[in-house]
């Protein structure tokens, strides 16, 4: 599932990970949101939660798509519709809820590669109707029909996942067009929200009319035979040409040929395009109508009314999410932290965490408590290896070698942020392979210099004056002879984080004798510079991480936006994005790292934090990767009300 820039340029609108600003919210009057279901237990006091922007009037299927996506939206709604398995905290573990067991192995069947789940005997919707597999394969093929976004498409990914079968009350089929990974496995398809088909597949009718028709893709798939055929033709005649003598009436008349195949290839793309343009116009008028459609009366998430012979009624998955416990009310910011001194909310709902006046002013309360957890997101220095003199690994192995992440992160940055101890954090328990030694660990700094210094004097680089503990290296030159060019570090003028870094980095450089400067630009002239042009030396970066690290293959595999290239990272990373078996996925990924650290073409330098306040809340864990109110959309299910 490697990505190109276009795919990455999307993870940074839709995770958010561009330096952010912290600009004020219109003050707000606070107002009742209304509670998604009674409480289900009388006893326990409610949740309070403030939220800090209206959420709006959405269904399911613009809820988890682009057109209803909001952080406010999906706190309020999102716990509505059952899944069949979640990912458990603190590891993330793959965890059934309406299903008995696990799935079946993937196998290879015919076209396809296929698995099977068996679902609970006598689950009911909040109306105490059946819910059965019927309404699994009708949500899921639905997303599928209608191609629709954001986590849909995460559930549901169309590049991999065909349809899904009915085989009886109890048992889906999943038919995946290519082996799975856990990607579009356990943190896909298995934990996607489904919906009752009762109520929707009648309402749907009419915007199913609106989507294009099966026809539409066949004459697609022909034009795109004829380009493909057509090609081939042209290639073999001019190839052909190659032997002839120009000039001839052989040559000429081969020439002919040619020019006809290439027009007839490229009027069959035109049409190509046209019907491409005229099938996005119909999939999103038809997604309109189905964004549209009313869902007064939906039977919703009525998973906890299991029928009470049924002894999964027990099981501690659905008595612990206390989300049909949550009160919510509309705040600005200012008014929210009033509300929270006041004992007027218990949490906060904001992916922004408290700034350290706001922490101040909530210290005065006793009865606040603050947590403190890793973003999870990553800040890294880059090389760009498209220049040559840059494309060297005893350059990045020797620079690499004198900068300590833990003291940048610890020292220089004043514990602000979080070091980063390889390319997956060790909170992303479920995938975290361990500390893997990067270069020159555990050295003091005299050390990391001479360390430095060994790398490139045997690679060939030498020094009028060479660098000590006493003074920097200078006239540092190639291997070729060469003077070392000047050479620039980017860092975005909106993040005084990487500012830093970039100073420390700047300073541990000229130590090696490297002349390099910094330059601090605004953030997206950095995102253009670095992705679109390719037009610089080092920059230090930042991106928003999943929890599934399919990220390592997007950075540096195949069509990587950095333009590294390594064969054995390629290779590996082949094998990763098609293994479902976690337990090998983790030894591969452990393997992509190992790889990573040994070529080096950029190095994780720290995370962001974030801190927020609560109160009247029992957290069952010591950390959260990300925040209480972690990811894009997120609302803490697992808070627990205080028994008083």
């Amino acid at each position: 599932m490697n990505k190109t820039l276009l795919s990455l340029l999307t993870i940074l609108l839709l995770t958010g990970c561009a330096p952010q600003t912290d600009a004020p919210l219109p003050t707000l009057p606070a107002a009742e949101i209304a509670s998604p279901v009674p409480p289900a237990d009388v006893s326990l006091p409610p949740l309070r939660y403030a939220i800090l922007a209206p959420t709006t009037s959405v269904n399911l299927w613009s809820l988890f798509d682009e057109e209803g996506a909001s952080y406010e939206n999906y706190a309020v709604q999102g716990e509505y519709y059952p899944r069949l398995y979640h990912l458990a905290p603190p590891n993330n573990e793959l965890t059934p809820l309406l299903v008995d067991g696990f799935p079946s192995p993937i196998v290879e069947e015919g076209e396809y590669f296929t698995a099977t789940v068996t679902l609970l005997p006598n689950l009911v919707w909040s109306d105490d109707t059946p819910l059965t597999t019927e309404d699994v394969a009708f949500t899921i093929n639905t997303a599928l029909e209608f191609e629709l976004g954001l986590n849909w498409a995460e559930f549901y990914n169309k590049e991999k996942l065909d349809h899904v079968e009915v085989v009886d009350t109890q048992t889906i089929k999943y038919f995946f067009l290519q082996p799975p990974s856990a990607g579009d496995w356990q943190h896909g398809a298995l934990i996607g929200v489904f919906a009752n088909q009762a109520y929707w597949q009648e309402k749907i009718i009419e915007a199913k009319n609106l989507l294009p028709l099966a026809e539409d893709d066949l004459l697609m798939a022909e034009y795109q035979t004829q380009i493909d055929a057509l090609d081939t033709e042209a290639t073999i005649i001019f190839e052909y040409m190659q032997t002839l003598k120009e000039k001839t009436s052989e040559y000429r008349g081969q020439n002919q040929l040619l020019i006809d195949r290439k027009f007839r290839r490229d009027s069959f793309k035109k049409k190509l395009e046209l019907a491409q343009r005229k099938k996005r116009e119909k999939l999103a008028i038809a997604r309109a109508a189905l964004y549209a459609l009313d869902d007064a009366n939906e039977p919703r998430a009525g998973f906890w009314q299991l029928s009470k012979e049924n002894p999964f009624v027990e099981n501690t998955a659905l008595t612990t999410s206390h989300f049909e416990n949550a009160r919510y009310t509309l705040h600005s910011r200012d008014t929210a932290l009033q509300a929270l001194l006041a004992n007027g909310v218990d949490f906060m709902l904001s992916r922004q965490g408290l700034t350290a006046t706001e922490i101040e002013e909530l210290s005065t309360d006793p009865a606040i408590d603050f947590i403190e957890n890793r973003r999870n997101d990553i800040r890294f220095l880059l090389f760009n290896t498209k220049n040559s003199y840059l494309d060297d690994i005893a350059l990045r192995r020797a620079l690499f070698c004198l900068i300590d992440p833990e003291f940048l992160a610890n020292t220089k940055l004043d514990g602000a942020v979080a070091p980063a101890f390889g390319w997956i954090h060790p909170e992303n328990i479920g995938w975290y392979p361990g500390k893997i030694e990067p270069p020159c660990a555990d050295m003091d700094a005299d050390a990391r210099l001479a360390a430095g210094m060994r790398t490139l004097k045997m690679a060939g680089y030498v020094w009028e004056q060479e660098p000590s503990p006493n003074h920097v290296g200078s006239g540092l030159k190639l291997p070729s002879g060469e003077n070392f060019p000047s050479i620039t570090l980017l860092a975005p003028r909106e993040d005084p984080s990487r500012i830093a870094a970039a100073s420390y980095i700047e300073e541990l450089a000229g130590q090696l004798g490297v002349p390099l400067k910094t330059e601090i630009i605004p953030a997206d002239d950095l995102f253009f510079t670095v992705y679109g042009v390719a037009d610089y030396d080092l920059a230090i970066v930042g991106w928003s991480l999943s929890l599934y690290p399919d990220y390592l293959c997007d950075f540096f595999a195949e069509e990587n936006p950095y333009n590294y290239s390594n064969v054995a990272v390629q290779s590996k990373c082949a094998q990763f994005l098609e293994t479902s078996n976690l337990e090998q996925a983790r030894e591969q990924l452990f393997e992509i790292e190992v790889l990573l650290w040994d070529n080096l073409p950029a190095l994780p330098l720290f995370s962001s934090k974030i801190t927020e306040a609560y109160r009247n809340i029992t957290l069952p864990f010591e950390s959260y990767l990300g925040g209480i109110a972690h990811a894009l959309y997120g609302a803490p299910t697992l808070l627990a009300p205080e028994d008083k």
